[in-house]
């Protein structure tokens, strides 16, 4: 089962590592990316920043949504880069009810909504999608900050 769904474009890193999955209580990190998922390099590396203890998965869609499967009664935790990977997921059969949005960070062409998010109307449009399939998007930098509801800020 999936413990929470996270956006954020560094994937796995410190705050993930510990403050997330701890929050959570997950006993494995899933980072779904197609791209790291074809480098031998990025996997070690992400692997790498996961804690001693916790299994660590990187896939790409198609594959995550397979283990999600498999893996159903395994508190996992799930961080994608942008919020296409979970409508793809959606598509692929896996219950995804919620999404924290953390780490959208400044780039050109893309709009602050909040403190660590900023998006560009591709990801507005891929939010809606998740919004209208009935996936609750709430915005926190860390697990003690407030919620806020991401539809209300774009």
């Amino acid at each position: 089962m999936i413990t929470i769904a996270r956006i954020d474009e560094r994937l796995i890193h410190g705050q993930v590592s510990y403050a997330w999955t701890t929050a959570y209580k997950s006993e494995a990190v899933m980072a779904v990316d197609a791209q790291a998922a074809q480098d031998p390099m990025q996997v070690s590396l992400l692997k790498m920043a996961c804690p001693a203890g916790l299994k660590c998965f990187v896939a790409d869609e198609k594959r995550a949504a397979e283990l999600l499967a498999k893996h159903a009664r395994r508190k996992i935790f799930v961080v994608a880069k942008h919020p296409d990977a979970y409508l793809r997921l959606i598509e692929l059969g896996a219950d995804i009810p919620s999404i924290n949005v953390g780490g959208l960070y400044f780039q050109e062409g893309r709009r602050q909504v909040s403190r660590t998010v900023y998006v560009d109307e591709h990801m507005e449009q891929a939010f809606r999608a998740l919004a209208q399939k009935g996936v609750r998007l709430e915005v926190r930098t860390h697990p003690r900050d407030a919620e806020e509801n991401l539809m209300d800020l774009l």
